[in-house]
């Protein structure tokens, strides 16, 4: 049975254990979110002109959307002053650049197994 009220875990507004409380969300540090989101860009060029011989129009449309991105997460950490709001828009760019480098990439291979191509 669910305990019932605010006692429940993740009911305090400053509960470690949910998501948006999280520490990287929070800290004024650019890099966090930075590093780690043009190291994706960079390996997910890296992926795509490895592919370029297998489906040329998905692999340079997936080059210039990691280019893209990566230019986005720097405008954003240079630009975005709120320490929160520049995070969550860093957060949001990653997710989004690890999202459609996997969906350009499934199809990349989903070309190279058509048949008579």
């Amino acid at each position: 049975m669910v305990e019932p009220g605010p006692a429940r875990r993740g009911r305090f507004p400053g509960d470690p254990t949910r998501m948006r409380n999280q520490a990287a969300l929070h800290t004024p540090k650019r890099w966090i979110w930075l590093g780690p989101g043009l190291l994706l860009a960079v390996a997910a060029m890296v992926a795509f002109a490895m592919s370029l011989r297998i489906n040329l129009a998905i692999a340079w449309i997936g080059i210039a959307f990691a280019v893209a991105s990566a230019i986005g997460l720097v405008v954003a950490a240079v630009t975005v002053q709120d320490d929160r709001t520049r995070n969550l828009a860093m957060a949001g760019l990653m997710a989004v650049l690890a999202a459609m480098s996997l969906l350009l990439l499934i199809a990349i291979l989903w070309v190279a197994q058509l048949p008579g191509l």
